[in-house]
Formats: structure tokens, sequence, C-alpha cells
């Protein structure tokens, strides 16, 4: 019993130190799988920002920002704790066509009231000249004078053609931008971290890589960050301008036009003389041809006819 009892306590201090074995070499591997950099499959970095009609061409310029924070002046949606402020990112664009009775004079008032307004002329395209010229204008405002400046320009019109408003919300791309933002400067945070730890030079080769790749992807979301800001701080609005049609005359000049009729009569008279004259002209010209033949046939007409009588 004594030498059963001796093997069991020697048994259970083979398992104990068995088990803080094996714990010690799980804490070691731990340790060390922390100091590794698993492969990260990045995605594509997108080579063009796309741009709205009648936006800022180009890519806009770059700037640091927090979370929330809107260079346009626009609210976005952003979240604080457990709390949630939602206030919608909407770029508004605007079309009307105007009847109006100068067009020359409707555009210059267009240029000095966006002017006056804080807003500015994108583009102008003119047809034609004088009483036929037409404009088409494209003007950004900012958004608080949106409306006003629909009201005004409405009022320079004889009448309004077409007027068309309309709001595309990107609050929703803007939140996912935003998200990936934050994600993409932590992982940029930690390559620079395991950069400044870089033991060879193909580790630091692969780390500079990785970064080249995060930092392109963070300032293109930059960008179109900034681009939606922008759009929705700025709109767009699109008028054409076309004259005011001449009135209407009592009578219609497509209307019966007597002397037209005669006109018209003796010009055909004349061409019916000519006409006569010309088959004259030709008949005899080919007399030498059709003569004799006309003299053959008289005569053989002629002898036949006697040759009846006789008989």
């Amino acid at each position: 019993m004594i030498s059963l009892s001796r093997r069991g306590v020697k048994i259970g201090i083979g398992l104990v130190v068995l088990l803080a074995s094996v714990g010690i070499v799980l804490f070691s591997q731990a340790e060390m799988a922390q100091e590794t950099v698993a492969p990260i499959a990045w995605p594509a970095v997108p080579t063009a920002m796309p741009m709205a009609s009648g936006g800022v061409s180009g890519a806009p310029a770059i700037e640091q920002r927090s979370a929330g924070y809107s260079t346009g002046g626009m609210p976005v949606e952003q979240a604080t704790g457990d709390a949630t402020a939602v206030d919608r990112l909407i770029i508004k664009t605007a079309s009307l066509a105007l009847e109006v009775p100068d067009v020359a004079a409707a555009e210059r008032a267009l240029r000095q009231r966006v002017e006056a307004l804080g807003g500015f002329v994108v583009s102008v395209q003119t047809y034609g000249t004088g009483a036929e010229q037409r404009s088409t204008v494209v003007l950004r405002v900012p958004v608080e004078r949106f409306e006003a400046l629909l009201s005004d320009i409405e009022g320079l019109a004889h009448k309004v053609l077409q007027r068309s408003v309309s709001g595309d919300d990107v609050t929703e791309e803007y939140v996912d931008l935003e998200s990936r933002l934050r994600n993409l400067e932590a992982t940029n945070t930690r390559l620079l971290d395991l950069l400044a730890r870089a033991q060879t030079v193909e580790e630091a080769l692969k780390v500079n890589q990785a970064l080249t790749d995060i930092q392109g992807q963070i300032e293109w979301t930059k960008g179109r960050m900034q681009y939606l800001e922008q759009s929705a701080a700025m709109s767009t609005i699109t008028v054409e301008l076309v004259p005011v049609p001449p009135p209407t005359p009592i009578v219609d000049e497509d209307g019966w036009q007597p002397l037209e009729v005669a006109r018209i009569a003796l010009r055909r008279l004349i061409e019916l003389g000519q006409n006569l004259a010309n088959v004259v002209i030709v008949l005899l010209v080919w007399t030498p041809v059709w003569l004799p033949v006309v003299l053959l046939g008289f005569w053989a007409w002629r002898r036949v006819g006697r040759r009846s009588t006789a008989a």
C-alpha cells in the first residue's frame, strides 16, 4: 500500500510538471505571434475619382480632417458613444429653361446675381446672334442660397419653359468613407511601427510596399470625401436662355397672296412658250430626217388612193 501511494504521488508530480511545461511553451508562442506580421490582402487602389457633372475638375485638394468634420460647412452623419446624430449630406442640382426678352441682358444679370450670393459661373455656351441668340449658363452657389437664386432666376423669365430640381443623398457613401479612412489610418500606423522594427532589408521593403498601397488608398479616400463635401456645399444650377418668339402677324405670311399667284402663273406661261419654241427649233433642225419620210408616206397614200378610185 505504501509503495502504491508513493507511485501515485510521483505520477501526480509528473503531471503537474508536464502541464506547467505545456503552459510555458504556449505562452512563448503567443508572445512570438504578436511580433510577426501576417500577410494582408490590400484592396485595390482606385485609379480615378468619379466627378459629378459641373463639379470641380481634377483631383480635389487633400487635407487632414477628423471624423465628423466637414470642410464644406455641411454636417455629416457621425457616431459618438451610443448616441448617433444623423444630418444628411445632399448634393442639390437644378435645371431651368427660360424665355427672356433679351438673352445677353439676362446672362449679365445672372452673373451679377450669382456673384452677389457668393457663387460663381462655371461655364457659358452661346449660340446664334442678335434676336436668335441662345445661351446655356452653368452656375455654382452655396447650398444655403440655392432656393434664393432659383427664385431670382425665375424672376428674369418672361416664361418658364422647364424647371427641374433634384438632390443626390450621399450620406451613406460619406459615412462608409469615414469608416474606411479610420481603418486605413490605423493600419498605416501599425505598418509604420513595423517598419521601424524591421530587422532586414527584405522585411523593410515588404512593409514599405504595403505602406505605399495604404497611403494611396488614404489619399483617394480623403479626396473623395472632400469632393462630396464641396459638391454638397456648392449646388449646381444649369440655366438655358432662349429669346421670346416674335408676335404672330395679323395676316399669315404663308396665307393667300394674289401677287405671288400672278407671278407664278406668268412664270409658267413663259416656260410653256419657251418649251414650244424649243420644239419648233428641234423640228426645223431635224427637217432633213423627217421631211423625206413624211413626203414618201404622203406619196404612197395618194397612189393607193388613186388605184382604189380607178377600180
